[in-house]
């Protein structure tokens, strides 16, 4: 395994800000305010030998091991670095370089388009998805994210906070609409669907206590829980429905996964896992919560 510069930072409020300041700011926007394609050798080059994001990392690839044995572990650290240092740096990009930009790097709209009519966009958290939000308006389908609100009590940080702040106004600059917060949405969202709307979730979130809680899926032959909120706020909408993620692949190229569904009253959990672990097969360090992989573990068996 090659050697790698570790971060020293003691678990203090300062810590916390130091750590902030250096993976979600000053890397990301000195990524960012390269020239594209240096940036991205610069985060490639980073990710081999700067040990950011250490702790997701290490606890990512155990987790992962348990998973699926085998493979080298510093390609894998490298790989699970690179993925969040350029989703962070995405951000500064969408801040500092223009929309036309932005789409340039992406792989063409496919035919037909996804809009108008209510849509109903499935992610996970992997790869690096802020910018389809401009991807999907130039669709005409215009993504109301499905957000946790910014707020100073949920943050490890003030900076890991003010980053949050900013990455929602960015998310709505792109989307050309404000988000939907969580937390007593599911009126709101059955609401945005049946008035043609689009609204874009991401189902890959930690249920407390799951580990007590009967599995409604599995990935990789695990029985895990995912929350049903944004299915089942879509059920009797009129909704279609879609899985989409975009990632840089190991050449630096925009890759965008898009998986037509059909109407969202047919969506099932099982559905999903199985698109995400198709995503997974194809690039695992792309996903970024492999080290809270547990929170996601539920009493099974489960359907698959």
């Amino acid at each position: 395994m090659s050697a790698s510069v570790a971060i020293p930072v003691r678990r203090t409020r300062l810590g916390y800000e130091w750590r902030a300041l250096v993976e979600l700011w000053w890397w990301p926007l000195v990524v960012a305010l390269l020239p594209y394609r240096l940036g991205l050798a610069l985060a490639a080059w980073l990710a081999r030998h700067v040990a950011l994001y250490e702790t997701a990392a290490r606890d990512g690839l155990a987790h992962w091991r348990e998973v699926r044995p085998g493979g080298d572990d510093a390609d894998w650290l490298a790989q699970f670095r690179f993925a969040k240092l350029i989703d962070h740096a995405d951000l500064f990009w969408a801040a500092t370089r223009s929309e036309a930009f932005l789409m340039r790097q992406l792989p063409p709209l496919p035919e037909p388009s996804l809009g108008p009519g209510p849509l109903v966009v499935v992610s996970f958290h992997y790869g690096q998805g802020l910018w389809l939000m401009r991807w999907l308006r130039a669709q005409g389908a215009n993504p109301r994210f499905l957000s946790v609100p910014s707020v100073r009590e949920g943050a490890d940080s003030t900076l890991m906070f003010l980053y949050g702040r900013l990455r929602i106004r960015v998310v709505e600059r792109l989307a050309g609409i404000a988000p939907i917060f969580v937390g007593g949405a599911r009126r709101t969202i059955g609401g945005a669907l049946r008035a043609g709307e689009t609204v874009y979730g991401l189902v890959d979130v930690p249920v407390q206590g799951a580990e007590a809680i009967a599995a409604n899926c599995r990935v990789f032959d695990r029985p895990v829980l995912f929350p049903m909120g944004v299915l089942e706020s879509a059920r009797g909408t009129g909704a279609r429905a879609v899985v989409l993620t975009g990632r840089v692949d190991p050449r630096g190229a925009r890759v965008v996964d898009l998986d037509v569904i059909g109407d969202a009253d047919a969506v099932t959990m099982p559905m999903l896992a199985r698109a995400l672990e198709k995503r997974l097969v194809d690039d695992a360090p792309a996903w970024h919560l492999w080290n809270v992989w547990p929170a996601f573990v539920a009493r099974g068996p489960a359907p698959s």
